[in-house]
């Protein structure tokens, strides 16, 4: 059965939609989180070369694909890279490497890459696509959990179980629903229902629609929430840490991670992108769009660290608080401003996330579905159903087990065989695997792809296929120069990041982030 390819009703839904997918808790936890411990400006300054350098190169790569093949990211990949030799060369290189892992004694590993590559020596460019079409569905296991906490928090917000005179008392609340593994399952499901609702409606109906009203109840809210924390009294320090940089705060480690989070929080690497741009129409504007998603994203996370650090420095509270400045710290930072307001903004600010976390959550979804629907030719309703069933038993696995790993003694030796060790709780393991490996090769797949075998040139093409041609003739010597700079120095600039630059800065990144520079 043949499924016929939805497109977006127009220009501004895919925005909203896209935008839905890279502003989530990337944005209003991690960014903050990673801030506040990488010393604030520096990092931000960072990060923000990052995106420009790194992320709208790769974006715009993954949005060609996507509009070009009009197909899933498997499907995508497939169709330009068919006749391709390189993944033979790869998956032959990544048996040597495996070979040399068992003999020095490293079998897990070894086992892992091994699998990989033959996977991809058979498989081809189609692994690749497999591979980023998997890891949203890994990542929404874990994610719908964070999402499953924020309904909690949500509801203690509002019966005003959220005033805390310190923070060990809010850290005891945070075990005690962390620890809770019924009550952190049911709310898991409630939010991979809803994220499965929106998208059993489609395109327009569903994932276009819930997006042009939730980013702007998000942006709303976040402009509320910053207006609120800046005219604070003693928020200027907040906003010096924030905006101002200070490079001896600025470590080897924060500036890797800068590079990672900007890749992280446009959601590149994980199939979202080329599918949401296989829904675009020949006549909307690849450039435009992306330029729209990747301003927006930084926006949000610039709000949301200006909605934070300024309140946490108000009150006089530790900035780098790592993960848990949300759920330790805010609460009791907004118990210690003034006007005895703190039900108001914990309730505002645990709504901000919980939307966040939807408009991810869903277009997370959507990958799988999309994939499910070209590959598989299920209808959208049986993926819906089939993956979300497939995903609450991944969620329940790190609802139960978020604190130890009594409950799942045989996933964590057959980790520790793979990676040496275990990285703090199942979920932090999933996530460490998801955003340090998967991603990251995913992205560096795109990045290589789109510029050495489709060939930048016809990605060139297909950015800019629906802009006219403009009449040179009747031009000025002066005007057709600046009608060619106009054209030439984007495509060029964006030629060159995308072959040499973005591959090199995300491949780096891998490296270290997996340990094997240090």
């Amino acid at each position: 059965m043949s499924i016929k390819r939805e497109h977006w009703g127009g220009t501004f839904g895919f925005v909203m939609a896209s935008a839905g997918s890279a502003i989530g808790l990337g944005n209003v936890w991690k960014f903050p989180y990673v801030t506040g411990v990488n010393g604030g400006g520096a990092f931000v300054l960072i990060y923000l070369a990052s995106i420009l350098c790194v992320g709208l190169p790769v974006m715009l790569a993954e949005m060609a694909i996507g509009r070009a093949a009009q197909s899933d990211v498997i499907g995508s990949f497939k169709h330009f890279g068919k006749n391709s030799l390189l993944p033979r060369f790869i998956g032959g290189y990544g048996l040597g490497l495996a070979t040399m892992l068992f003999f020095y004694g490293s079998y897990g590993v070894g086992c892992v890459v091994a699998i990989i590559s033959l996977l991809f020596f058979k498989f081809g460019w189609g692994f690749a696509g497999f591979s980023a079409s998997v890891v949203p569905l890994l990542i929404l296991s874990y994610y719908a959990m964070i999402g499953g906490w924020f309904f909690i928090y949500t509801g203690k917000a509002l019966s005003g179980d959220l005033r805390f005179a310190n923070v060990e008392q809010a850290k005891e609340v945070f075990l005690d629903v962390a620890g809770n593994g019924s009550m952190t399952a049911l709310f898991t499901l409630i939010f991979l229902l809803c994220c499965a609702v929106v998208c059993w409606f489609g395109v327009q109906k569903g994932l276009e629609m819930a997006s042009k009203v939730m980013m702007p109840a998000l942006f709303v809210l976040i402009v509320v929430l910053a207006v609120r924390g800046v005219t604070l009294e003693g928020a200027t320090k907040g906003i010096s840490f924030l905006l101002k940089p200070d490079f001896n705060k600025l470590t080897t480690h924060g500036v890797l991670e800068a590079m990672g989070h900007s890749f992280f929080t446009l959601s590149l690497g994980m199939g979202i992108v080329v599918t949401y741009g296989s829904y675009l129409s020949k006549k909307q504007s690849i450039l435009k769009s992306a330029l729209w998603v990747c301003i927006l994203d930084t926006c949000i996370s610039l709000l949301a660290g200006l909605a934070i650090f300024p309140a946490v420095f108000a009150v006089g509270m530790n900035p780098g608080a790592g993960p848990g400045l949300i759920f330790n710290i805010l609460p009791v930072t907004f118990q210690a401003m003034p006007g005895n307001l703190s039900v108001l903004w914990n309730t505002l600010f645990f709504i901000l996330m919980l939307l966040a976390a939807l408009t991810s959550g869903m277009s997370l979804l959507e990958v799988g579905i999309a994939s499910a629907m070209t590959q598989w030719h299920w209808s959208r309703k049986k993926s819906v159903l089939i993956l979300t069933i497939i995903i609450m038993c991944l969620s329940v696995l790190s609802s139960f087990s978020n604190i130890s790993w009594e409950s799942l003694p045989l996933i964590k030796d057959f980790l520790v065989a793979s990676f040496g060790t275990v990285k703090g709780s199942f979920m932090d393991q999933l996530d460490y695997i998801c955003s340090n490996w998967m991603l990251p090769l995913n992205g560096l797949a795109s990045a290589v792809f789109v510029g050495w075998i489709w060939g930048a040139g016809k990605a060139v093409r297909e950015l800019y296929r629906q802009v006219p041609g403009e009449p040179m003739v009747a031009l000025t010597k002066a005007e057709r120069l600046k009608v060619v700079l106009s054209r030439q120095v984007p495509i060029r600039s964006w030629a060159f990041f995308v072959l040499f630059v973005s591959p090199i800065l995300v491949l780096i990144t891998f490296l270290f982030a997996t340990g094997f520079f240090s």
